[in-house]
């Protein structure tokens, strides 16, 4: 969709998606992030509800949309949750996420979070392998997406997602692009559960999970 479609989604006051992270990301950061501070890269950032939360946990976040009122509700949303101190810690940029690279170049971020970020299958080998590359040796991908049985299931009407199936993950389709760097797999899990994301992520939906470290070096 083009960034227009995305700046009238969230025009409107209220979090779509809602101000508390998705319990994926929140579960493998309180486990793979902690104590120390990490700088954490959220592609396709929305509106911010990971990365409020990753900021008020300590970690420097630079977060990435092609939407300016997504990127805006996120910073107003950091500095609700952590302060404002703590908010200076969010780096907002306006980009696309599939040509965007961290300024610090190759191996300079510890974390990347896909959070329902949702590429075309033809761009995917791409976009992971720039994933891949903005990791430090030994950092951490975590992932989540929705399913193809998102739509299959009949589940996109109530729990939102891509119209096209296509731009949904399997597990098998996620290892096997994955599978071809050096790392390790930490968790893999296709499941089912009750989304509770705000008014556009609400029932039970269909989702890929994925937590990936990169091999150290």
């Amino acid at each position: 969709m083009e960034p227009s479609v995305w700046d009238n989604r969230y025009s409107e006051e209220e979090y779509v998606y809602g101000k508390e992270p998705n319990v994926h990301v929140r579960q493998a950061a309180e486990v793979y992030l902690n104590p120390s501070p990490c700088h954490v890269v959220e592609l396709a950032c929305g509106e911010g509800r990971n990365v409020a939360y990753l900021v008020a946990a300590g970690h420097r976040v630079t977060a990435v949309d092609f939407s300016q009122a997504g990127l805006d509700k996120t910073v107003r949303l950091a500095a609700a949750r952590a302060g404002g101190s703590a908010a200076s810690r969010v780096t907002p940029v306006r980009a696309d996420v599939l040509t965007w690279r961290p300024p610090g170049g190759p191996g300079s971020v510890d974390c990347v979070v896909l959070s329902f970020c949702h590429v075309p299958s033809a761009d995917r080998p791409a976009f992971m392998a720039g994933v891949v590359d903005m990791l430090r040796p030994g950092g951490l991908l975590i992932m989540e997406v929705f399913h193809p049985n998102q739509i299959h299931k009949g589940y996109r009407a109530k729990s939102g997602g891509p119209h096209d199936p296509d731009m949904m993950l399997t597990l098998k389709e996620l290892r096997g692009l994955l599978g071809q760097y050096p790392g390790t797999e930490l968790l893999g899990q296709e499941l089912e559960y009750v989304l509770e994301e705000g008014k556009l992520h609400d029932g039970m939906g269909a989702v890929t999970r994925y937590l990936w470290r990169k091999a150290a070096q």
